[in-house]
Formats: structure tokens, C-alpha cells, sequence
């Protein structure tokens, strides 16, 4: 009979390990949010991975000599798996998030639970978690779903700025040699007509809280609708303008109230901003007080 060939412990480690970078605040030695990090790292995240087979890595504890924020940079673009921690939403950690994301490479962030996400990304799915001895079962389970998912073949990463890029607002025709260059021109002509349109605003001689308290009469009240992701963007903007108020969100359908001081003037500075954001109007009411 010939001898069973026995296979080395280390037989999985032999092969090319996949690295897991975290990406997570780091603060000063022994701060709470040291603590908080480096809590979910060992207890939560480290265990999870190396089980899974994954080389952990995190960027205060690399070694390897040179600039370090040049090998944060490589191992977003390159590790097989990226994790973010979102709790205290720390600038350089919404960076590394944003890099990952342009990649288009899979990411699973962490908050701890009454963590308020930035509007960009608070629709992103992400696995809240209570800083306790019991949090840690049920995250580390959340992780491994997670992982399971986001390493599948067919898994197809999305993040707002894959849809971004993937809107109607880069549709453009095959002729079209640059659409970067386009997008590029589209985005500089909305913020053009924002602030061109909150300049005329104060050169009409009122702030916009001032202006929305004076205003008496008639106001018009527009209906609109468009593509979920540029109405968002319109909120905002909208926002922005002294003679407009109750900005109103639903799904692919957004509302606001428009004072009729100077109709239209007012109207023409607001159909800019529409057209810009292909948004169509479905319906305006005229309300009276």
C-alpha cells in the first residue's frame, strides 16, 4: 500500500496570504479612542481575519521603512479586503475611505452604535456595534457575514462614487473624448451657479434668514423630480439659496418653497440650478399666506 502523503500544519500559510488593512483612528496612547480602536482590532477584527487566512495590517503598527502615507495609499489599492472604523468620523480615516472607494475594492466599515454618518455615506452598510464584553460576539459574527459576502466572485462593489461616475450626469455621447474632463466642467458650472446665485442674493441686501423673514405674500411651492443621487446633491444646494425654504427629499421626488419677491428673477436663478442637475418640474403651486 502505498504511503499517504501527509500535508504540512502550514500547508494554508504557504500559499499567497490575502491581506486585510484597517483603516481606523488611532489617537494619542491610552485616549479613550485608542482604546475604542485598538479594543475592536483585538477582539473583534484580528481574530475574524486571521481565521479567515487574511495577513492583518494596520498603519501605526507597519514596520517597513519609508513614507508611510505612501503605504497606506498602496495597501487601499491593492489589499484584497479593507475594513473601516467610523466611529469619532475622523478626517484622515474618511480619506483612506474615499481612496478605497474610487478603487471600486471591497470595504466593511464598523460604528459604534450612535454614530452619526456624514450624509454620503449614512445609506452605506455598516455594522454598528455596542463597545461591550457582549458587542463582541454579535460583531464578530456581523463580520464574518460581511466578509463572506464581499469576497464573493460575482460581488459587485457600490459606493457613492461608483455611482457618481455611473449617473446621467457623465451619460455622455460616444463622441465625447474626455468624460472626466466633462464631469469636471458639469460640477464647476453647479458651483458656479450656486454661488453666483447666493451672491446676487446678498447684493439684493439680505442674509438668508433676513430675507425668509421679511418675505409676505405670495410663495410658490415647486414639485420636482429626477435621479435619487442628483436630487441629493440638489438638496443641499438649494439649501444654500436665501429665497428658498422647506426643502423637502423623497425618494426620486423633492419639494421646496420659493418666495415671490421678485418671481422672476427668482425663477430664472432656480431653473438654472435645475438644469444643471437634470432635474424636471413636475408642478408649482402658488400658496397664499
Amino acid at each position: 500500500m502505498a504511503k499517504k502523503q501527509v500535508q504540512p500544519e502550514n500547508s494554508k500559510s504557504s500559499q499567497q496570504q490575502k491581506t486585510c488593512f484597517i483603516v481606523t483612528p488611532i489617537g494619542a496612547k491610552d485616549s479613550a479612542t485608542r482604546r475604542s480602536a485598538e479594543g475592536l482590532l483585538n477582539a473583534v477584527i484580528r481574530p475574524v481575519m486571521e481565521d479567515l487566512g487574511y495577513d492583518v495590517k494596520v498603519a501605526h503598527e507597519i514596520a517597513t521603512p519609508g513614507s508611510i502615507t505612501k503605504q497606506v495609499i498602496e495597501l487601499l489599492l491593492s489589499a484584497e479586503v479593507v475594513i473601516a472604523n467610523l466611529t469619532d468620523l475622523n478626517p484622515n480615516v474618511m480619506y483612506e475611505l474615499a481612496v478605497r472607494h474610487a478603487k471600486r475594492l471591497p470595504v466593511v466599515s464598523f460604528a459604534e452604535d450612535g454614530t452619526k454618518l456624514p450624509f454620503d455615506i449614512a445609506d452605506e452598510r455598516t455594522i454598528f456595534y455596542q463597545n461591550d464584553l457582549y458587542g463582541v460576539d454579535a460583531a464578530s459574527r456581523a463580520l464574518r457575514e460581511s466578509i463572506e459576502v464581499v469576497t464573493q466572485e460575482d460581488y459587485s462593489c457600490d459606493n457613492p462614487i461608483y455611482r457618481a461616475a455611473t449617473s446621467l450626469l457623465i451619460q455622455v455621447s460616444p463622441d465625447t473624448p474626455e468624460p472626466d474632463k466633462y464631469l469636471a466642467k458639469r460640477m464647476d458650472s453647479i458651483e458656479a451657479a450656486i454661488q453666483d446665485i447666493a451672491r446676487q442674493g446678498g447684493e439684493m441686501g439680505a442674509s438668508a434668514s433676513s430675507s425668509r423673514a421679511r418675505v409676505t405674500g405670495r410663495k410658490i411651492k415647486w414639485i420636482i423630480e429626477g435621479d435619487n443621487e442628483e436630487l441629493a446633491q440638489l438638496k443641499k444646494s438649494l439649501s444654500q439659496v436665501p429665497y428658498v425654504s422647506y426643502v423637502t427629499l423623497k425618494g426620486s421626488r423633492m419639494s421646496f418653497v420659493q418666495t415671490s419677491d421678485n418671481y422672476q428673477l427668482e425663477r430664472r436663478k432656480i431653473d438654472r440650478i435645475l438644469d444643471a442637475f437634470n432635474a424636471t418640474v413636475v408642478n408649482k403651486v402658488t400658496m397664499h399666506e
